[in-house]
């Protein structure tokens, strides 16, 4: 019986990221395909559709818009913060990406400029605005078991009368 990508079947695929003009924006290396538990939202949800009930050996087009991708760019996460508000000790170069918060930070934001008070920074994702065409090999696929509960309580809260 062939493998079919499925929620929770571990996918490994090469691939290649283009814009609407076909430029190659990114891609993987030979050494790091792309390697994600199918149906768990480690993708965006159009390139899991995409790849839902392929098997290994397929080869996948997907095309996203901005809105199925990272979203329309937004003017108001481009801003300037001041020197006092960036990392002290830490040479900032155009380019360079910060993460407030740590690598555990919920965001990033990408240094546009340096200023005479500090950069210029965007929350933007790098992608944002753009429509973007994903090319996928399937190359590996993995069974993998439905998380398990790992003893964690459900039930709603209960409220006691602490006068009890």
């Amino acid at each position: 019986m062939m493998l079919r990508v499925r929620p929770y079947m571990q996918v490994t695929a090469e691939y290649r990221l283009m814009d609407e003009q076909g430029s190659l924006l990114d891609q993987s290396p030979d050494s790091e395909p792309l390697s994600y538990l199918h149906g768990t939202g480690q993708l965006l949800p159009g390139l899991e559709a995409a790849m839902e009930g392929c098997q290994i050996s397929d080869r996948v087009t997907v095309t996203l818009t901005p809105e199925q991708a990272f979203g329309e760019h937004r003017p108001e996460l481009v801003f300037e913060a001041v020197r006092d508000n960036l990392p002290q000790g830490v040479e900032l170069v155009p380019g360079m990406t910060l993460t407030p918060g740590g690598q555990q930070g919920r965001f990033s934001l990408r240094v546009v400029s340096l200023t005479e008070k500090g950069a210029m920074l965007d929350g933007n994702h790098p992608y944002a605005g753009k429509t973007l065409t994903w090319q996928l090999e399937i190359t590996h696929l993995e069974d993998r078991k439905p998380p398990v509960d790992a003893g964690i309580d459900h039930t709603p809260i209960k409220w006691v009368d602490m006068n009890d």
